[in-house]
């Protein structure tokens, strides 16, 4: 699918996703009547959660556009600062409120060399995270935003550019949109990361997505259509990651050379929508780790590094085995 261009999607696409959010911001009593019509029908309250959820991204999301709009006119739309205050209340704001209504206690492990070096902020770091499941994503941002008061740099697929407020937001800070489908990825990564202050932090997901079983028999038969037989059987013995493509990652570390680099591993999260509207009304627990390494300990050369990388995930992925 081809994206329109800025100037096309904020007088055609923004306008009516606010209309939309502004429609069911007024709809609100109405829609929540029904939903605890429908509540005893369903169990658990799980249209009034739903939509509970729903109505906080809505508001959310449109003052978070409302704030943007006023930086712009005072003169203010290149300032970063700001821009990353606004995204943190607003990732803060979504992440509180789904961890509230969906029952979610967060358990965090073993973690305080990487925790120690993220609330320093004396060093740019690499993040480079697991995807398990929805709302995965949310969690790690709001980690680094709201918990460490880091200010990441993330690279998104283009169609993400259609949400006014990633559109603006993703455009005034030093992320990436990227096409899956064509362009040179891997330098749109490297020039992201150069730069790094002492507060930024690069987000990289190397799995590229959610993790299901079709996507996992893909990325093994990619590596073994690309000749690379040594990873793609370190891809099989894993049983619930994906394997990760090493461009991003090592993309980032090259553009960004004097940063360490944090692990980010979490289980627990609802796999599907379908388990997510299945769980909602339970009381559920999310576990946390994160490992640190040290710039001066990772290892230099391409296959070194994807070496180094493929055994991370093995050993992350025995760490979701244990807690699965």
């Amino acid at each position: 699918m081809r994206v329109p261009p800025p100037r096309v999607r904020r007088v055609t696409v923004a306008p009516l996703v606010l209309a939309v959010e502004l429609a069911l911001i007024a709809a609100s009593p109405v829609l929540t009547a029904l939903a605890a019509l429908l509540s005893p029908l369903l169990g658990g309250r799980r249209p009034l959660r739903l939509l509970t959820i729903v109505l906080a991204y809505a508001v959310g999301h449109v003052t978070a556009v409302a704030a943007c709009l006023l930086l712009w006119a005072t003169g203010r739309g290149g300032a970063r600062g700001p821009h990353y205050a606004v995204m943190r209340w607003f990732v803060g704001g979504i992440a509180r409120a789904a961890l509230r209504v969906a029952r979610v206690k967060l358990v965090m492990h073993g973690s305080a060399a990487a925790e120690a070096a993220l609330s320093a902020r004396q060093r740019p770091l690499v993040v480079l995270s697991i995807h398990s499941g929805e709302g995965d994503s949310l969690l790690v941002l709001d980690h680094l935003l709201r918990r460490h008061r880091r200010r990441p740099r993330i690279v998104m697929h283009q169609l993400l550019s259609l949400d006014p407020l990633i559109d603006i937001i993703g455009r005034r800070l030093p992320n990436r949109f990227v096409d899956p489908r064509g362009g040179d990825i891997e330098q749109e990564i490297k020039v992201m990361s150069h730069g790094l202050g002492a507060e930024d932090a690069v987000l990289i997901f190397p799995e590229g997505g959610n993790v299901t079983a079709e996507r996992r028999k893909r990325a093994i038969e990619r590596l073994l259509h690309r000749g690379h037989h040594r990873e793609a059987k370190r891809a099989a013995a894993m049983g619930h990651l994906g394997a990760p493509r090493p461009g991003g990652a090592l993309a980032a570390l090259e553009g960004a050379p004097d940063a360490d680099v944090v692990f980010f591993a979490h289980a627990g999260f609802p796999e599907g929508l379908r388990d997510t509207w299945r769980t909602l009304p339970d009381r559920k627990t999310i576990e946390v780790e994160l490992w640190l390494v040290r710039a001066d300990e990772i290892p230099a050369g391409t296959d070194a590094r994807i070496d180094w990388l493929f055994q991370w995930w093995a050993e992350l992925d025995a760490w979701v085995a244990a807690r699965r």
